[in-house]
């Protein structure tokens, strides 16, 4: 019984991130794509925009707390708040862009700001 609450959860967060990206994220942040240099060898971009923390709180809480929680304190997927992988800009983009583990990959569906965004507002909790 425990197994399947924990499939129908992941299988939740997913779709339910999916749906969310398609309207919630467009309107939390309409800043769109700004230069970025990419990095022949992955694609991720080696120059990222400046992140906005409100918008980033925004973006989080239409997308991201499903499966990591609401404060970033984990749930489905892991604890962001206070996560090493943030003081990691290579690493973070990385897992962003193609996914880690049921965490789908996020390159084509949210602009490069709004994954900054997020990463400002994760950044600030405490």
């Amino acid at each position: 019984m425990g197994y399947l609450v924990i499939l129908f959860t992941i299988f939740a967060c997913i779709a339910g991130f999916d749906s969310n990206l398609k309207g919630s994220l467009a309107r939390a942040s309409d800043a769109g794509r700004q230069g970025i240099a990419k990095d022949s060898s992955s694609g991720i971009g080696s120059n990222h925009p400046i992140g906005d923390k409100k918008r980033g709180e925004e973006l989080y809480k239409a997308s991201c707390a499903v499966c990591h929680g609401p404060r970033a304190i984990g749930g489905v997927g892991p604890r962001l708040m206070g996560n090493p992988v943030l003081s990691n800009d290579k690493a973070f983009w990385k897992i962003v862009h193609e996914g880690r583990h049921v965490m789908p990959p996020l390159k084509d569906a949210v602009t490069e700001q709004q994954i900054a965004d997020i990463q400002a507002w994760l950044k600030m909790l405490r």
